[in-house]
């Protein structure tokens, strides 16, 4: 009964070794006779294949530890990547809103140019035709003038 008590324990303990449960079986079987020995033999092959059995795992254990290691650190690279480069559509977005801007208010800038640009043309063209009609009326004027000079010096 306690060799029994005793497996039971090794086998619930999480560090247990399978040379603590063979032990435990052969106490459990002493004095049993062949009968006995066989089954501490077949117990203890068992737990060969169970020793590998749980070392494979444990090398599983720390292989998918390490993937979790690669994981973590993998998205850890993910997310700041993600963080820069929603940084940097934010400060291009903001800078493209400044530049949308810029060229509206240059558009508009440019509109009122022109517009003026064009008045003045008018003007200048305007002003134009009236010298031509000031320069026109002034050679009428001078040619009645040198007619009334005329016509004094022919009367003196």
């Amino acid at each position: 009964s306690s060799a029994a008590e005793l497996l039971r324990r090794a086998a619930q303990s999480p560090d247990f070794e399978a040379d603590d449960l063979v032990s435990a079986w052969r106490r459990r079987s002493v004095g049993a006779g062949p009968k006995a020995q066989l089954s501490t033999l077949a117990v203890q092959v068992q737990l060969d294949a169970f020793t590998k059995v749980k070392e494979m795992m444990d090398k599983m254990v720390a292989e998918l530890k390490q993937q979790q290691a690669d994981e973590v650190k993998f998205k850890a690279d993910c997310t700041e990547n993600l963080q820069t480069n929603e940084k940097t559509i934010y400060e291009k977005t903001e800078l493209k809103k400044d530049l949308e801007a810029n060229m509206d208010d240059l558009a508009s800038l440019m509109s009122n140019l022109e517009k003026e640009i064009k008045s003045h043309k008018d003007e200048i063209a305007t002003n134009e035709v009236e010298i031509k009609k000031a320069g026109q009326q002034r050679e009428a004027e001078n040619a009645d003038f040198q007619q009334v000079v005329s016509d004094q010096r022919a009367t003196q």
